[in-house]
């Protein structure tokens, strides 16, 4: 992840596997912090804005082999992955503000590769064939 002073506005960039690029101004984030996931990690990092060389807090999630997904709801962040042990899909709950998981939940036959909030009330999930 790449941090740069653009017009005095402060932009993050990131890039997924299928090779799309996206800038995210990062101006209008709350708590100035950048979560990440990685396909081949079993961590959640946490990001200062301000200094990232590197992560200041992580995550490490149990029986975790990837994470595919993250979406923000309230004060939780749900990531999509999958587990070690049954090759299944998991999520993982996690509380924003304390960085502990609350929940994991089983459930998909695949990983979990999409996560969307609808009306900030519901977490719907998606899973897909490898």
């Amino acid at each position: 992840m790449q941090v740069v002073n653009k017009i005095s506005q402060k932009v993050a960039y990131s890039c997924s596997a299928e090779g799309s690029v996206m800038a995210w101004d990062i101006a209008t984030l709350q708590r100035e912090e950048l979560w990440s996931v990685c396909v081949d990690s079993v961590e959640v990092c946490i990001w200062h804005i301000k200094d990232t060389s590197r992560p200041f807090h992580r995550v490490t999630l149990p029986d975790c082999i990837g994470c595919y997904c993250m979406i923000k709801v309230k004060q939780q962040v749900w990531v999509g992955g999958v587990g070690s042990s049954s090759t299944k899909g998991k999520i993982y709950i996690l509380d924003a503000e304390r960085y502990q998981i609350l929940k994991e939940l089983y459930g998909h036959g695949d990983k979990v590769t999409a996560l969307c909030s609808a009306e900030d009330r519901y977490v719907l999930s998606g899973a897909g064939e490898t």
